[in-house]
């Protein structure tokens, strides 16, 4: 029930911050481009909900660019944190930020330090997909194949509720 209403004020668009999905990562690294993959099949159902698409990839001023005072973002990139492959995880864009420096990124410098380094105020969160491997392919591994509805569907659950809480 909760869920349904969520999205039922998504398309009313009764937020008041303009939300954005940033997709990061590099296409040709294979579990790498996870996040863009996702990105670009939730690209119709994003776009209905008003939710701006910003695909980033690995050009990082060009995501930074994109992104202004105010904004909601939700960030989805891929992680390395020893789980369980795709694995979903939300942490708070807030929560990184305080602890930027004990974070690595394939993706340096990465986006949450330049936000900080430019004073950027903004929530949101980071949508992290746990890989199976990064190596020199342009396809996922098998484990992100089989599991890639699933994720796509957690993901944008997450991003519709934590948008109706942020209006």
């Amino acid at each position: 029930m909760y869920y349904r209403t969520a999205i039922h004020l998504c398309r009313l668009g009764l937020s008041k911050m303009v939300a954005k999905c940033i997709a990061i990562g590099n296409r040709i690294m294979g579990d790498d481009g996870i996040g863009i993959e996702v990105a670009e099949k939730l690209s119709p159902r994003l776009k209905e909900e008003q939710i701006e698409l910003i695909f980033g990839e690995t050009d990082i001023d060009y995501a930074l660019g994109k992104i202004e005072d105010g904004d909601l973002l939700f960030i989805i990139d891929s992680t390395y944190f020893g789980l369980s492959p795709g694995t979903v995880t939300f942490t708070p864009i807030g929560e990184v930020t305080r602890q930027h420096h004990q974070m690595y990124s394939q993706h340096q410098p990465s986006l949450i330090h330049l936000l900080k380094t430019y004073g950027k105020e903004v929530e949101g969160f980071i949508i992290g997909i746990e890989v199976e491997k990064i190596d020199f392919s342009l396809e996922l591994s098998g484990t992100l194949k089989t599991r890639f509805l699933f994720i796509c569907e957690e993901v944008y659950r997450f991003i519709c509720q934590r948008r109706f809480h942020h209006a």
